[in-house]
């Protein structure tokens, strides 16, 4: 196994810099950075080890390595513990290298909303920040992380959230926002589950987020859960109920939203649309994405929730549409020119994209170019941890068994047994 003092060295050289180089540039001393990688001393702390990874661009990989299984206090885990253990993690930015590490250590560090609430009744605007801020970075680790590994933490933090809501006393101001941190901790708990594959218990968590974010004067926020269930709904459920439910969503915000913000509740009604098979009204609701996307005001400030979209995520629905409208001419080379900008840090979405692609092609009669795409699809889901990537390469597993006998399709559907 590849030690704290292994690593820094490969990464130095990989940099091309000389120990003392490094140990200027990180502020410390080139003599205990040697003693490091030749194993004769421990780690430095914490501190130090992030100014080594800023400095070497890592991307946290150090302090990933760094932190092992917290035990403190002679092996007796304490409350201090999970608050120091909990502010590190809300400090540190989820990477593709870091993001499972941190999703399981959040898992033993005991939210704030429950150490504070031992400590009397009354909670104030700093229990509230606390609480945003770690909202922000769950959203943030479901970027690199699926479902299946963020599902425990994300729904535990929501409970802890509505928690302080029913037993705590606090201030209409520091109600109201908490009530809207549990819409956007709805909104991002019923993605998790859902990508986990339990659906049912999304669709309440979903629904709890509309009247959460309604009673805490937050309409956009209750649109986003609205037209998130809608997602879910056209994907694993009734197709005609989830073109109803994202409209209704699209329609509710559409005075209060941002410009980017109807654009992402308009690619839900063109997803909605397609699943229904309605191709009109699929290809209207784009034409709706494009415009709202195009019409964004720099004075607008959006939702920290909408960061994501962008312009490559605005083609790939688009060639998602056209692919569940059997329109391959349209779709391929969409799908093609969006998917080039994600990579393996991506897994999932990444995944995903290469599934639609794969189908698309399937359409078009391709199987080789198919079979392709699909194996790059499999391999990223592999560690993706989403049901829904898996349900994908099942599916093109069925629809290109139909070329078997070709060699790509063979060996694709070999690998992916």
């Amino acid at each position: 196994m590849e030690t704290f003092g292994d690593a820094l060295r490969r990464l130095r050289t990989a940099r091309g810099m000389s120990l003392r180089g490094l140990a200027q540039a990180a502020l410390t001393d080139p003599g205990h950075l040697s003693r490091i990688e030749n194993g004769r001393r421990g780690v430095p702390d914490l501190a130090i080890v992030r100014k080594l990874d800023e400095v070497l661009d890592t991307g946290g990989e150090l302090a990933a390595m760094l932190r092992g299984p917290w035990v403190c206090d002679g092996g007796i885990w304490r409350p201090a513990d999970s608050e120091r253990l909990s502010a590190e993690l809300v400090a540190e930015k989820p990477t593709p290298e870091n993001a499972v590490n941190i999703a399981h250590e959040w898992l033993i560090a005991e939210p704030p909303q429950v150490t504070e609430s031992r400590s009397g009744r009354r909670i104030g605007l700093g229990m509230v920040r606390k609480v945003e801020r770690r909202v922000r970075q769950l959203r943030l680790l479901d970027d690199h992380v699926g479902g299946s590994d963020t599902y425990a933490m994300v729904t535990a933090e929501l409970a802890a959230t509505i928690d302080l809501l029913q037993t705590r006393s606090y201030t209409e101001e520091v109600g109201k926002r908490l009530l809207v941190a549990v819409g956007e901790l709805c909104q991002l708990a019923g993605w998790t589950t859902s990508d986990a594959g339990r659906y049912a218990e999304a669709e309440r968590i979903y629904l709890l987020g509309v009247s959460a974010a309604h009673a805490g004067g937050d309409p956009v926020g209750a649109a986003n859960n609205l037209s998130s269930l809608a997602y879910q709904m056209s994907n694993v459920g009734d197709s005609t109920t989830a073109v109803t439910l994202a409209r209704s969503a699209y329609a509710g915000a559409k005075h209060t939203a941002t410009s980017k913000t109807r654009a992402l509740l308009g690619e839900r009604v063109a997803w909605a649309a397609a699943r229904a098979g309605d191709a009109q009204a699929a290809e209207r609701a784009l034409g709706v994405v494009e415009a709202d996307y195009a019409g964004q005001k720099p004075w607008e400030e959006d939702p920290e929730w909408v960061y994501w979209l962008s312009p490559e995520e605005v083609e790939v629905m688009a060639g998602r549409v056209w692919t569940q409208l059997k329109r391959p001419l349209r779709a391929v080379p969409i799908l093609e020119r969006a998917i080039v900008g994600y990579g393996a840090d991506t897994g999932r979405e990444t995944a995903l994209y290469q599934s639609w692609m794969a189908e698309s092609l399937v359409q078009a009669n391709e199987p080789e170019r198919a079979a392709a795409a699909a194996a790059k699809s499999y391999r990223l889901s592999r560690q993706a941890g989403s049901v829904r990537a898996d349900d994908r390469v099942g599916l093109l597993r069925r629809k290109l068994r139909k070329f078997t006998g070709n060699a790509a399709v063979d060996a694709f559907l070999e690998e992916s047994a």
